[in-house]
This record gives C-alpha cells, sequence and structure tokens, in this order.
C-alpha cells in the first residue's frame, strides 16, 4: 500500500473502560493492532461524550495521554488524535475549552463529530450544531443514516444541516446491513448522491471491528468507483484532519 493510500479513522471507541467501547486496556491494544494491520495510520479516539457515559472532559484528556503511552510501549505505530463523539444534549454545559478539548482539525477550522440520534435531525439537535458554529467549530455528523427517517424528513434535518456546512461520516459497517434495513437505505442513498464525507467503523470491541479495508470494499459493492471508495476512507478523512471543517451558520431556529 503506498503512503497515500495509508486510510485515516475518525470515528472509533479505542479509550479504555469510559463508554461502551474498548472495556480495558488490553482491548484498546488489541483494536489499535488490528487496524494498523489493517493498513490504518491515523484514528482519531472518540469516546461518547455525552450525559450517560463521559460529561467531564478531562477523563479524556487524561485517559488519552496514558493511551498513547502504552501504544508507544506495545510498539503499534499508530498517529493518535484525541476526540471525542459528542451527544447533542451536553452542548449547552460544556465550556469552550472542554469542547476544544475534543475538537479536531487546525486553529480556525477546528470541528466537532456530533453524535446524530437515533431518534432523528429534530429540531433540538439543529440547535445545538447551531451553538456549536456559534462557538467557532464546524461540524461532522455521526453516522446520520442511523437517525430514524432521515431521508424522509430531510426537508427538515439533513438537508438544514448540508446548508449549513455540516459534513456526514457514515458508518460503513450500515453499507452491508450491520446497523439494520432502514440504516443500510439511507447509506446506499448517501453514497448514491456523493454526500458522504467520510466512511468509519465507530469501532467497538466485537463484530464492528476497526477494519477500514471493508468499508472500502462495501464501497465498491455498492456501486462507487475504486478510486472514490478508497479516498472515503483515506484522502478524504486525512484532509479533514490536516485541513479541518468551516464553521458556517444560518439564522436561529424561529
Amino acid at each position: 500500500m503506498s503512503p497515500h493510500a495509508l486510510r485515516t479513522e475518525i470515528h472509533c471507541h479505542l479509550l479504555p473502560g469510559v463508554d461502551d467501547g474498548a472495556r480495558d486496556l488490553d482491548d484498546s491494544l488489541e483494536m489499535a493492532a488490528l487496524a494498523t494491520a489493517d493498513g490504518t495510520a491515523t484514528i482519531v479516539v472518540t469516546p461518547h461524550v455525552r450525559r450517560d457515559f463521559v460529561t467531564d472532559v478531562s477523563i479524556v484528556t487524561e485517559g488519552f495521554e496514558e493511551l498513547c503511552e502504552a501504544v508507544e510501549r506495545a510498539g503499534i505505530e499508530v498517529e493518535l488524535h484525541r476526540g471525542g463523539e459528542l451527544g447533542h444534549d451536553l452542548v449547552g454545559r460544556l465550556g469552550q475549552s472542554e469542547l476544544e478539548a475534543i475538537a479536531v482539525g487546525p486553529p480556525g477550522r477546528r470541528w466537532l463529530l456530533v453524535e446524530a440520534p437515533f431518534e432523528g435531525l429534530d429540531r433540538v439537535f439543529s440547535a445545538a450544531t447551531d451553538e456549536l458554529r456559534s462557538r467557532g467549530f464546524g461540524i461532522v455528523i455521526a453516522h446520520p443514516e442511523r437517525a430514524r427517517g432521515l431521508l424522509a424528513g430531510e426537508a427538515g434535518g439533513l438537508s438544514r444541516e448540508l446548508e449549513t456546512g455540516s459534513l456526514l461520516q457514515v458508518n460503513h459497517w450500515s453499507l452491508t446491513g450491520g446497523h439494520g434495513a432502514e440504516a443500510e437505505h439511507a447509506a446506499l442513498e448517501l453514497l448514491d448522491r456523493g454526500l458522504i464525507a467520510a466512511l468509519a467503523s465507530d469501532a467497538h470491541p466485537g463484530w464492528r471491528r476497526p477494519t477500514l479495508s471493508l468499508g472500502a470494499a462495501a464501497a465498491v459493492a455498492a456501486g462507487a468507483d475504486a478510486r472514490t471508495a478508497a479516498a472515503l476512507v483515506s484522502e478524504r478523512p486525512a484532509r479533514m484532519l490536516r485541513k479541518g471543517v468551516a464553521s458556517r451558520t444560518l439564522a436561529p431556529l424561529g
């Protein structure tokens, strides 16, 4: 694999013992080793930052440093970035420095991975992303295909997020039905319409492994050309890390 084809993972629950991802350091090291063996060179570590998991961001910052040290000791050659999968319900409770601690990208174009609620991209979700944009952050929506009624209600949810500059990160397991028929249909439609900014594994211990090669293969099987499929797990997410995501906002919801 050429250096240009090395993969970049922007959604991975690698931080041990803080959410429903890696249960302990052994899980973390096993997942990191599997990712690198599959050709992934860079991983954004994205624990759940929401009311039912991590609410104190200092847990993320401290745990991330310990994880980096452990990965280095284990001789696993992967570049780790600190991030988080932010629940929209926690946006109003976090200070600017806390948001910065889980944001990704260069100064002036830093972005947050915001979890799409399974109930749908409603006005409460849009109000939260508007607030984040007003605070200077670009938005990448995690697994929007898993949000109920995504395509049926897109005029009030999906379209509005796209108009305000939000980018979409789709779980590649959705392309092959791993998250159910509705998510599969939505993921395939987003792929066909060219609306996916990046594919990611949203890796957890078990079947949802950090194997982005399967994501590229799934995209090809779904009709994408090989170059586009490869870019969705390599060049595009790498560019998001290097160049960031612009913050744009519309008028507040009435």
